[in-house]
């Protein structure tokens, strides 16, 4: 109950990547709106929301180590709300772009904040179901506003957007807070009820209860940037940043942003529909993650939704590659392109879009959590600005085919970087992936030491 009220967050969040969709089609279209936007609005549009976004997650890394994750997350609510109602009531560009990037203030927060109450909710057996539900938030979400956006306007379809995060504070108030942050916090009988809530009468508390309270009193609770320098927590970190850097490299937003051309060229007759059926498809993905995160693990995903995604940006390549130099017409081979998008969009829902967070959520010690995520946040929402605002360039400069081509070397490379750096936390709490993190950087201290 707990995961699926907190996942009103990412469901906002969705929501929010998906509205753009239709909405900047009918503000681009003077006949088709009350307000009419051009081309270099449009773009500030479409980027303010990654901009937000970047601060948002500093923000909120802020808020949850002060405030607590549940009372954090409930604030997620105010940009959001404010965010879609300046949108749906707005009068000018101003004030539409001032919604959208109250909009990315909320889905900054909501990223970071629902993977850490997720992951510090849930018990050691389900926790990656649970944080799989994350990203199925995120694609119902995304699939909500492609069928709102479908059959309403941009207006009414803002203020559509308004009554998840509305929802969210009205349940969340009934939620406990973690224990985790509850024990860091000295409040031991509060993170008791917390757990016996969660866990039921039949569940043997007391031994969850010492495990936290142990991890928790090894560490000098007054964190400082400096402890970044330190094996135990430079080695998470960068495992963090680099999965952030390769999710938003893998080229989801070229795919995205691509697919309904695709779709279009293979013959689809009703264009405005392309977008619900890849958000079917991605909710059904994320939908069959949660079945599979618990027993194949992270590292697995990760690798097989890799090797899916790189095989599939490739394919792409040689798709267009073959239209544009061989004088075939797309339709002749657009199961090609098709099939493309469809595994890549599968293996993006499967692996890469809830594993980069949810490890995220797993590998940093409390103290840290808040600080760590917050910076790893920032990056992820800088890599996606920098991917979108780059993505004209790389077409004009490399061309459609050279374009995927480069992604599916960054997606190939981000399969070998799991495959040697990234450690499986399947099957294991959050203290027992600490204490291996600060015994593999105890080795490796002592070994510089003796040398």
């Amino acid at each position: 109950m707990a995961t699926f009220i907190a996942a009103l967050g990412p469901l906002s969040f969705g929501y929010c990547m998906g509205y753009s969709s239709a909405a900047t089609t009918q503000l681009e279209n003077k006949n088709a709106t009350d307000l009419y936007l051009n081309a270099d609005e449009i773009t500030w549009f479409g980027s303010l929301l990654n901009i937000g976004a970047m601060l948002g997650g500093p923000i909120q890394g802020f808020l949850i180590d002060l405030i607590g994750r549940k009372f954090a997350l409930i604030l997620t609510s105010v940009p959001f709300c404010s965010g879609w109602l300046l949108i749906g009531f707005g009068k000018n560009a101003a004030m539409l772009n001032a919604g959208r990037f109250m909009s990315g203030l909320g889905v900054g927060m909501a990223s970071l904040n629902v993977p850490v109450y997720i992951s510090e909710t849930a018990s050691f057996s389900n926790r990656g179901a649970m944080g799989s539900i994350n990203q199925l938030g995120i694609t119902a979400g995304i699939l909500i506003s492609y069928a709102i956006g479908y059959a309403f306007d941009w207006r009414w379809s803002a203020v559509a957007g308004s009554f998840p995060a509305a929802l969210l504070v009205v349940l969340m108030a009934f939620m406990p807070e973690t224990a985790r942050w509850l024990i860091a916090k000295k409040k031991e009988t509060r993170a008791r009820k917390t757990l016996l809530w969660l866990r039921g009468p039949d569940y043997d508390i007391d031994k969850e209860l010492c495990e936290i309270k142990a991890s928790i009193d090894t560490q000098n609770q007054r964190f400082s940037l400096k402890e970044f320098k330190n094996p135990s927590l430079l080695r998470p970190f960068l495992i963090s940043m680099s999965l952030h850097f390769f999710q938003q490299f893998s080229g989801i937003n070229a795919f995205m942003f691509y697919c309904a051309t695709i779709f279009q060229k293979a013959g689809f007759k009703d264009p405005t529909g392309v977008p619900i059926l890849i958000g079917a498809v991605q909710f059904v993905a994320s939908a069959i993650s949660l079945a599979l995160i618990d027993r194949g693990g992270r590292r697995f995903l990760l690798i097989v939704a890799g090797v899916g995604m790189s095989i599939s940006c490739f394919t792409c390549a040689v798709y267009f590659f073959i239209t544009v130099n061989f004088g075939m017409t797309e339709v002749d081979i657009a199961w090609l392109s098709v099939t493309s998008v469809a595994v890549y969009i599968v293996g993006f829902a499967l692996g890469w879009g809830p594993c980069t967070w949810l490890i995220m959520s797993e590998i940093f010690p409390v103290r840290a959590r808040g600080t760590a995520t917050g910076i790893a946040t920032f990056f992820n929402w800088f890599c996606s600005f920098v991917v979108t605002k780059t993505f004209s360039a790389l077409i004009d400069g490399l061309t459609e085919a050279g374009t995927f081509c480069f992604f599916g070397a960054f997606v190939f490379a981000s399969v070998l970087f799991v495959y040697f750096f990234v450690p499986e936390t399947k099957g294991k709490t959050l203290e027992e992936i600490q204490t291996e993190f600060e015994t593999r950087g105890t080795r490796k201290a002592v070994k510089e030491t003796n040398v």
